[in-house]
């Protein structure tokens, strides 16, 4: 007991080192517990960039569905194959979009600097994007990232099903038309070249 001797001295400035590592650490506590609690960076960055998807999403379903409208006039009802390959070069273009959007989502890692590179990148997007879940796992400060790159895929996805099953019911319109006037055209045809 005798060798545990300590200089009273120095107990003060002790004391007053041991209190400002006490306040140096005090905000760093609170910085954690509500980072932990509202993940602010990721929320934003994932956020902004749900944003940016959607909006792209918009300005490219409204030339779509424009060029869809505009070209299944007249001319596409001569026939059932320009019909046909209407209906296809649409849903081609859609799938353009959804595979763009993926894009923006990678180009949104690549310099965001949470993915290191093009194909990782585009690979957690595509996962994350179609809702099959993250192939990988982000750092945690960008955890709530993979949700909301899902829940863009989510709204994405269900904007262009809606816009699909007008399309499907106008192409279907369509086929029916060109069928009905190329039966109408079909007895008068036969009727003509009866003696």
């Amino acid at each position: 007991m005798a060798d545990s001797k300590f200089d009273t001295d120095s107990l003060p400035s002790v004391m007053s080192t041991a209190a400002s590592d006490l306040q140096g650490l005090r905000p760093s506590l609170v910085e954690n517990a509500l980072t932990q609690a509202l993940p602010l960076p990721d929320i934003m960055f994932g956020g902004a960039v749900l944003v940016f998807v959607i909006m792209f999403h918009a300005f490219w379903i409204r030339v779509i569905t424009s060029a869809f409208l505009k070209r299944s006039g007249a001319q596409v009802r001569s026939s059932l194959w320009r019909a046909d390959l209407l209906f296809t070069v649409t849903v081609m273009m859609l799938l353009a979009l959804h595979l763009a959007e993926v894009v923006v989502w990678s180009a949104a890692l690549i310099f965001g600097d949470i993915v290191a590179d093009w194909s990782t990148a585009a690979y957690f997007a595509a996962n994350c994007y179609t809702a099959l879940g993250e192939p990988f796992s982000l750092p945690r400060a960008w955890r709530i990232v993979p949700p909301i790159i899902g829940i863009s895929g989510i709204f994405a996805f269900a904007w262009t099903a809606s816009v699909l099953v007008n399309f499907v019911s106008r192409y279907n319109d369509l086929r029916a038309d060109i069928l009905g006037r190329s039966r109408e055209r079909q007895p008068a045809r036969a009727d003509h070249m009866a003696p």
